[in-house]
C-alpha cells in the first residue's frame, strides 16, 4: 500500500513537472524501519529525483536522525538533500534550489524536529536554554525568517520546511501523544510572515497551518494510519510560489492503498455483508454482536473477512461485585474471574471443564 501510494506521488510529480519535492518528516513510522521498507521510500525518493525534480526530507520525530545523518553525504549527488537537525543557516541550515528552467531560484530552510536535548546545540548563548519550547521554535523560525528576508531577491521564493505542531492544528489520532501535547506545541505566530510558504509535519491529518500570516500546510500522512482516520482523506499539495506572489495551494487527493473501515453486526450480518463486496479491500476493526465471549470468534469472521485485523465480541457486560474468597470452591472463584473478566456468567461446559481440570490436577483448595 505504501508503494502503491509512493507511486502515485511520483506519478503526480512528473505530470506536473515539479521544480522540488518536500517531505517534511516522518519517511517512517519508527527509527529503525526493515530495510525493505527504506527500500521502497529511498526508491521512491530517487525516482522523483531522477525525474528531474531535488528532494528535501527533514527527520521527523518518528525518524532516527542518526539514519539521516549517516545517509545524507551519500544522496546529495543524487539531487537528495536529507536534514537530520536544524543547523545555522549558513552552515548548511538552509539551502539553494534553482527551478528547472533557471528563472527562479528556492532558498528553502532546514528545520527538521527539535528534541529538548538538542536545543542547546543551536540556541546559544546557554541562558537561552530555560525558554520554554514553543519560544526556542519561535526564535528559531525568526533566525531562519531572518536569514532568508535578508537573502531574497526578485528572483527568489523563500520557503521553510518545518517539523513542529502549531497551536490549534488538529491531530489525526495517529501521532504519538508525546510529542504533541503542549509541551511540543509552538505558538500560531511561529511562521515567520516574510517568506512565501512554510511546508510543515508532524501532524498526519492535512489542513492550513492555523493562525499563520503566509501560507502554511501541513500535507498529512500519505496513508490512513490509525482507525481514528477512518473518513480522513490524504492528499500531497501542489504549491505554486512566484516571488512576487502569494503562494497557490492545491491538494491532490492520493487514492491508492486501502481503507480503514470499521464493523459491528452479528456473525451472520457481518458474513451478509462480506457477501456484497461492502469490505472489499479495507482493512477492518470488527465488532460482532454476541450473548458473551465467543471461543475461535476471530477464525470465524476471518473465515470470510480475512483483513480483519482487529476481532472483538459486543455485549451487555453485568457490573461484578467481589466478595471474599476465603473458604469458597474454586469453581465458585472460577465463576467470578470470568464474570469480572467478560461481564458475563460462564457457560456450564465451561465450568464443568474446569471442574475436571481441578480433579486432574489435584489441587486441594
Amino acid at each position: 500500500e505504501a508503494k502503491a501510494a509512493l507511486d502515485e506521488v511520483v506519478t503526480v510529480a512528473e505530470d506536473n513537472a515539479v521544480d522540488l519535492v518536500i517531505v517534511a518528516g516522518d519517511l517512517f513510522d519508527r527509527a529503525l524501519p526493515p530495510f525493505a521498507v527504506m527500500g521502497v521510500v529511498f526508491g521512491a525518493l530517487q525516482r522523483l529525483a531522477d525525474s528531474g525534480a531535488p528532494v528535501v526530507a527533514i527527520a521527523g520525530n518518528h525518524d532516527s536522525a542518526e539514519l539521516f545523518r549517516v545517509l545524507k553525504p551519500y544522496f546529495a549527488s543524487s539531487r537528495i538533500y536529507l536534514a537530520d537537525k536544524a543547523l545555522p543557516p549558513d552552515e548548511g541550515g538552509v539551502i539553494m534550489v534553482p527551478s528547472r528552467d533557471g528563472k527562479t531560484t528556492a532558498q528553502v530552510a532546514l528545520f527538521p524536529f527539535l528534541h529538548e536535548a538538542k536545543i542547546s546545540e543551536l540556541m546559544e548563548p546557554a541562558e537561552e536554554w530555560h525558554k520554554k519550547y514553543a519560544d526556542r521554535i519561535k526564535r528559531i523560525c525568526s533566525l531562519y525568517g531572518d536569514y532568508l528576508s535578508k537573502n531574497s531577491s526578485s528572483d527568489t521564493v523563500e520557503i521553510l520546511v518545518g517539523h513542529f505542531m502549531i497551536n490549534g492544528a488538529i491531530p489525526s489520532g495517529s501521532e504519538r501523544g508525546l510529542h504533541i501535547g503542549e509541551a511540543f506545541t509552538a505558538e500560531t505566530q511561529a511562521i515567520p510572515s516574510d517568506i512565501h510558504y512554510g511546508a510543515l509535519g508532524h501532524i498526519h491529518l492535512c489542513q492550513e497551518a492555523p493562525g499563520s500570516a503566509v501560507a502554511a500546510h501541513y500535507a498529512g500522512s500519505l496513508l490512513q494510519l490509525d482507525f481514528g482516520e477512518i473518513d480522513q482523506e490524504k492528499f500531497v499539495l501542489l504549491v505554486d510560489v512566484e516571488p512576487e506572489r502569494p503562494a497557490r495551494v492545491k491538494p491532490v487527493a492520493i487514492t491508492q492503498g486501502r481503507k480503514l473501515l470499521r464493523a459491528t453486526d452479528s456473525l451472520e450480518g457481518l458474513r451478509d455483508r462480506a457477501e456484497t463486496g461492502e469490505f472489499a479491500g479495507a482493512i477492518l476493526d470488527v465488532s460482532v454482536l454476541t450473548d458473551g465471549p465467543v471461543a475461535g470468534l476471530a477464525d470465524d469472521v476471518r473465515e470470510f473477512i480475512p483483513d480483519a485485523l482487529y476481532v472483538r465480541a459486543q455485549y451487555d457486560r453485568d457490573d461484578v461485585d467481589s466478595s471474599s474468597r476465603e473458604g469458597r470452591p474454586l469453581d465458585d472463584l472460577y465463576g467470578e474471574y470470568f464474570r469480572t473478566r467478560h461481564g458475563v456468567d460462564a457457560k456450564e461446559e465451561l465450568v464443568e471443564a474446569f471442574k475436571g481440570l481441578v480433579a486432574e490436577v489435584g489441587v486441594d483448595w
